[in-house]
C-alpha cells in the first residue's frame, strides 16, 4: 500500500509560526497590504471573522509589551515579514514596535460577522493609493491582493478538502503507522524539536509554575509530564516567547499538545524514536481527521477535542494498544472534555493544553486496562467514525451561537 496520501496530509497541516496563530496571521496579511501599496499611510481598516478576532483580541503578540487587536494589525505594516509566512513577526525591533503603536491610532477593527470561515481583510488608504489584501480559508492562504476599486470577493473552496478526502478508519491508521517506512517520518522528528526548545525555554523563565503548583512539578509519573511539557510551552507561547513553534492544522497550542503530549508519554515508557515517530503519525492523522469535522476555528477547544484525543491514540500506540483499545480511549476523551469552550487565545489556554494532555494520557492507560466511559454514555459511540460525526454536529449545528456569546461577553465586559 502507499503511504503517501497520508503523508502528504500530515506535512500539509504543519507549519511553523512565532506567535499565537492569529496575530501571526494578520501581521501576514497587514504585511502584505503595506508591500503593495504607495504613499504615507492615513487610514487602515481591517476586517476578521468572528473566531479570529476572538482568538487575536487578548493573546501576547511577539516582541511586543501590549496586546489587542489594532496593534497586530499595526505591527504587520510597521514590523511583519510578507515573506516569511506564519514567522511575520519573527523580528520585532523597539523602533518597530513604537512605529505600531504610533499607527495604532489609525487603525479601526471590525467583525466580519458574514464570513464563512476563516477570514481577514486589510485595506490601506494613503493620498495616492488604496490596497485591499485578503487572507481566506488558512491563516496563511492570501486569496487576494488588488488595488481599488474592490471587485466583490467569494470565498473559493478550501485547498484541501479534508472532510471529503480523509477517511476516518482506525484500521487504516494503524497499518500506516505500523508500516511506512520510518525515514519517511523523520520530518516528524524536526517538528517535535522544534515545540522540545519552546517547552525548554518555558522552564528556563520558570513558566511550568504557571499551569502546575509547586508541589507537582517533581512529580515524575507520566500524567504531570505530560500536563507539564505542552502547559509549559504554550504559556511561553500564549505570553508571546518569540520562538516558533510548529503548529498541527493551523494551531500551535495544537501542534505543542500532539507533539509533547506523545513526546512525554514515549520518554515514560523507554519508547524508540521508531516508536515514537510511528505513534506521532498516527496522532496527527487521527488530530487532521477530527478537524475536517469541526473546523479550523471553532467554539469547542480543539486541544481537548483534536489534539487530546489524537495524542491518546498515539499513546495507546505506544503502550501496544490496537483499535479496540483506541476507540475506547477516544470515547474517554470525549466522554469528558466534548464541551470545553474556546475563549479566544490567551494564557489560559496553557491550561487547558495542560488538562488536555495529562487527560490524553490518562485516557489511553484507562484504556488499555479495559475500561472507561461506556458507548452508549451521551454523544457517544460505538464506532469512531460516528463517534466524530457526532462531535462533528454538535460543534457545527449544535454550538452555532456560542462564539457569538462569548465574543459578546468578551468586547462587553472585558475589552475590545
Amino acid at each position: 500500500m502507499s503511504y503517501e496520501r497520508y503523508l502528504r496530509q500530515i506535512a500539509g497541516t504543519l507549519a511553523e509560526s512565532t506567535g499565537c496563530t492569529e496575530p501571526s496571521a494578520i501581521a501576514l496579511n497587514a504585511a502584505t497590504a503595506r508591500k503593495h501599496v504607495q504613499g504615507d499611510i492615513t487610514r487602515v481598516t481591517a476586517r476578521l471573522d468572528p473566531y479570529l478576532f476572538k482568538n487575536a483580541m487578548g493573546v501576547g503578540i511577539p516582541g511586543a509589551d501590549e496586546r489587542g487587536v489594532e496593534l497586530c494589525v499595526a505591527l504587520g505594516i510597521t514590523a511583519g515579514d510578507s515573506n516569511a509566512g506564519m514567522n511575520a513577526l519573527h523580528t520585532v525591533t523597539a523602533t518597530q514596535l513604537a512605529q505600531g503603536k504610533a499607527l495604532r491610532e489609525k487603525v479601526s477593527v471590525e467583525i466580519a460577522e458574514e464570513a464563512q470561515g476563516l477570514y481577514i481583510e486589510t485595506v490601506i488608504e494613503t493620498a495616492c493609493d488604496c490596497v485591499r489584501v485578503i487572507t481566506s480559508q488558512a491563516h496563511d492562504h492570501i486569496a487576494r491582493v488588488e488595488h481599488a476599486p474592490f471587485a466583490p470577493f467569494t470565498p473559493e473552496a478550501p485547498r484541501s478538502q479534508e472532510a471529503e478526502t480523509i477517511v476516518g478508519d482506525v484500521a487504516a491508521y494503524l497499518d500506516f503507522a505500523n508500516n511506512v517506512p520510518v525515514e519517511e517520518l523523520r520530518f516528524l522528528m524536526d517538528a517535535l524539536e522544534m515545540n522540545r526548545k519552546v517547552y525548554r525555554a518555558a522552564v528556563e523563565k520558570g513558566m511550568d509554575k504557571q499551569v502546575l503548583p509547586s508541589m507537582m512539578l517533581k512529580d515524575p509519573s507520566v500524567f504531570v509530564q505530560a500536563k507539564r511539557m505542552a502547559g509549559a510551552a504554550s504559556y511561553a507561547r500564549m505570553s508571546g516567547v518569540p520562538l516558533p513553534v510548529m503548529t498541527a492544522t493551523g494551531s500551535g497550542n495544537q501542534g505543542l499538545t500532539l507533539f509533547l503530549t506523545v513526546d512525554a508519554a514515549a520518554q515514560a515508557f523507554g519508547a524508540s524514536e521508531e516508536k515514537l515517530l510511528r505513534a506521532l503519525a498516527l496522532a496527527n492523522m487521527v488530530n487532521l481527521y477530527i478537524k475536517s469535522h469541526i473546523g479550523p476555528l471553532s467554539s469547542v477547544c480543539a486541544c481537548g477535542v483534536a489534539s487530546g484525543l489524537g495524542a491518546s491514540l498515539g499513546t495507546v500506540y505506544l503502550l501496544g494498544g490496537g483499535e479496540k483499545e483506541m476507540l475506547q480511549a477516544a470515547r474517554n476523551i470525549l466522554g469528558s472534555v466534548s464541551g470545553m469552550i474556546c475563549d479566544g487565545a490567551k494564557e489560559g489556554c496553557a491550561n487547558k493544553v495542560a488538562l488536555s494532555a495529562g487527560l490524553a494520557v490518562e485516557a489511553a492507560c484507562l484504556a488499555m486496562e479495559g475500561s472507561g466511559i461506556h458507548a452508549q454514555d451521551g454523544i457517544l459511540e460505538k464506532d469512531f467514525d460516528h463517534l466524530i460525526a457526532h462531535l462533528g454536529e454538535l460543534v457545527v449545528e449544535g454550538m452555532g451561537k456560542t462564539n457569538s456569546t462569548i465574543v459578546h461577553i468578551m468586547m462587553s465586559e472585558k475589552r475590545c
